[in-house]
């Protein structure tokens, strides 16, 4: 269930978000100075048996997609970045995976980085 919830959320966001480098989890990354960057956390939250009979299991959790830019730079781009972040998971329904609404979470600085964090909560249903 996590593994392949995980891959649909990694190559959705893979193949919508061209606009900055990505910190994947897991993987080496260093941020180049001055230039602005997302990291992908994705989040399980818990999950139940929801049908009869125990045919069915939801799962739920939400990503956090952080958005950084420089800091000192204002906040007009990292918001943008975090409205164009949120249309790529809003209310995505696969049939298995479907999300809600996003919403965002100022972090502030961060060292040399101005952060928002954007937050989408999801379910994840699959038979067993």
């Amino acid at each position: 269930m996590f593994n392949e919830a995980d891959v649909l959320i990694e190559e959705r966001l893979r193949a919508q978000w061209l606009q900055t480098l990505i910190d994947w989890d897991n993987v080496e990354f260093t941020p180049v100075r001055g230039t602005p960057f997302v990291r992908l956390q994705i989040e399980w939250n818990t999950s139940d048996v929801v049908a009869v009979g125990g045919v069915r299991v939801r799962g739920e959790g939400y990503i956090n997609l952080s958005a950084f830019v420089p800091s000192g730079t204002g906040t007009q781009d990292v918001s943008k970045m975090a409205d164009d972040l949120a249309g790529i998971f809003d209310k995505w329904d696969t049939g298995k995976l479907k999300f809600k609404v996003a919403f965002t979470q100022r972090v502030g600085q961060q060292e040399q980085w101005f952060q928002v964090d954007v937050i989408t909560p999801f379910t994840y249903d699959t038979c067993q």
